[in-house]
């Protein structure tokens, strides 16, 4: 249950709070009041892409908090799930930045677009206008229909995607190869040719790292030299009429000697010690460097032909040894493929026909769970419908084979018959803005129901309808709001008045600014909005009685 929504600096809206409450909340307002506003932001939060330009005049941020309650702990479960701490209490948040990029956070969890959309779906859904024209997309209606099957219907259908992709990569390899066997023989010349030369080079893993080391060395083994003997003749003689030797033993005997009378000076005199001890080490080493140094132009020739060798074979089939190799076991395998050719190209064929007829197995499964789906909706659409008011309504969804796709081989279409006698026609074709405004309420009734869902909003669900349909149609919505909380934007007074809890929106212009603010009305506020509604900016008595007899009902 949407339990409150916080706007700042978003659009008109400097600071807005609202705190809605079970049942059917409704929120009314003078067109361009901001309502429309509400919706919008209420889905940036939920998940929906935000535009910089929504950030208030002025402003260099906007932010959007929706506060939740999560009474199925559903979204606990995903909060766990995904190593966050579960709460009965859900705060879902979006930042809007100029010069940052958008930040969205879920109980103070920064959470990607993926991970806010699996927790938003279980929460609320928004009814939007525009919705009645995706309901005449027949691709939305396929996804409809695969709504109301079960988990392993979805799940078959992500498998059947994935078996898909891989039949199409391989009759695409498997066309590739048919046409290459014109220049089959040229080709086998070719890559024997470039597995001898690799071969022959036998190059051995992280071998031309080594050689560069080693080659460096060697090239500069003069400079190396000189080095070395440059430390052995500062640590051994008078360098600059200093000999290091010399002045550490004097330091150690002096030590030694200030021991006897003060042991302060034990780790520090066994210290200096050590340091005497390495200095002879070094030395050591330095003169066995210098006695071990092996020079040779002809070692020094093998080195830079190997490495020659070895770059020439990376500039033509890897960057590295083990992208070489890696080359070299995929033309083995190919000429493998060429030299038997024949046996290779039934084997794939094989295997694309196998995997064919399991492609088509899954899409039969999934067609049959379809068609029981669609005898579910069949049945509950016409219900709902009759209940609002399409009462000779006929709902049908038909099935009609295409080639077998990712989401199998079923094109799917809504038939509607809205009169007696007439004959069933394609929403597109038949339904006004009215009626589909009633058939969307009637699915999203249903989808609610099966779903869970604990909020619904409706943007003007109301589009199209007048006198008893539209009492029709808001007894309906008052008693959808008994299992889960409406939130609905409505024009009509038919509806408003059946609001448990009512809003306006209303938009201030003040110091050369434009403000859209919220307040909950009271009875008598109530009254003369919905006088308002039914009569206009010139309020009668006789409208101020009508809406008060109709919040009494």
């Amino acid at each position: 249950m949407l339990l409150e929504l916080n706007i700042k600096n978003f659009a008109i809206i400097e600071d807005l709070r609202i705190e809605f409450e079970n049942g059917l909340n409704v929120i009314t307002g003078e067109t361009g009041s901001g309502k429309s506003i509400i919706i919008d932001a209420l889905s940036i939060v939920l998940g929906q892409r935000a535009s910089k330009d929504t950030i208030r005049t002025g402003r260099d941020y906007a932010f959007i908090e929706a506060v939740f309650s999560d009474e199925h702990n559903i979204v606990s479960d995903i909060l766990e799930r995904n190593n966050m701490e579960r709460s009965e209490i859900i705060v879902i948040s979006k930042e809007i930045k100029l010069n940052r990029p958008s930040i969205t956070k879920v109980n103070g969890y920064t959470v990607t677009s993926r991970m806010l959309s699996k927790i938003t779906s279980k929460l609320i859904d928004i009814f939007a206008q525009n919705e009645n024209i995706s309901l005449m997309n027949t691709q939305n209606q396929k996804k409809l229909i695969d709504f109301f099957c079960d988990d392993a219907h979805k799940k078959m259908l992500n498998d059947l995607s994935r078996l898909i992709e891989e039949i199409s990569i391989l009759e695409r390899e498997y066309d590739e190869n048919l046409n290459s066997e014109i220049n089959k023989d040229r080709e086998l010349d070719l890559l024997k040719f470039q597995i001898k030369e690799i071969e022959d080079a036998n190059l051995i893993e992280e071998e031309d790292k080594k050689i560069e080391r080693e080659y460096d060395k060697i090239s500069n083994i003069s400079q190396i030299s000189n080095l070395i003997k440059e430390n052995i003749e500062i640590l051994k003689s008078d360098y600059n009429n200093v000999n290091i030797e010399d002045l550490l033993d004097k330091i150690v005997n002096n030590s030694i000697n200030i021991l006897k009378y003060d042991e302060k000076l034990k780790e520090l005199v066994d210290e200096l010690e050590d340091i005497r001890y390495r200095i002879k080490d070094s030395i050591h080493f330095f003169e066995s460097y210098l006695n071990n140094v092996d020079y040779s132009e002809e070692n020094l020739r093998y080195l830079e032909d190997r490495l020659n060798t070895i770059n020439d074979i990376k500039k033509k089939y890897g960057n590295n040894i083990e992208d070489v190799y890696n080359y070299l076991d995929e033309i083995s395998k190919r000429v493998d493929f060429l030299e038997h050719f024949e046996i290779k190209i039934a084997q794939e064929k094989e295997k694309i026909d196998k995997l064919k007829l399991q492609s088509l197995e899954m899409a039969k499964i999934i067609s049959k769970n379809r068609k029981e789906a669609a005898l579910f909706l069949e049945d509950n659409i016409e219900k709902e419908l009759r209940e609002l008011n399409i009462k000779n309504a006929k709902f049908r969804i038909d099935f009609t084979e295409k080639e077998i796709s990712k989401d199998g081989f079923d094109n799917i279409e809504f038939m509607i018959s809205t009169n007696v006698g007439e004959d069933y026609k394609s929403f597109s074709k038949t339904a006004s803005g009215g009626e589909m405004s009633r058939i969307m309420l009637g699915f999203k009734s249903i989808i609610a129901q099966k779903d869970n869902i604990e909020t619904l909003i409706f943007d003007e669900i109301d589009t199209g309808i007048s006198g008893e349909t539209a009492q029709i149609v808001g007894a309906k919505i008052k008693k959808l709001s008994k299992e889960i909380q409406i939130i609905a934007i409505s024009h009509l007074p038919q509806i408003v008045s059946l609001g448990n809890a009512h809003f306006l929106i209303k938009k201030e212009e003040k110091e050369n600014t434009t403000t859209s603010n919220i307040v909950k009305l009271n009875k008598e506020d109530r009254i003369l909005e919905l006088a308002r509604l039914i009569g206009g900016a010139d309020i009668t008595e006789t409208a101020m009685k009508v809406a008060e007899e109709m919040l009494e009902q």
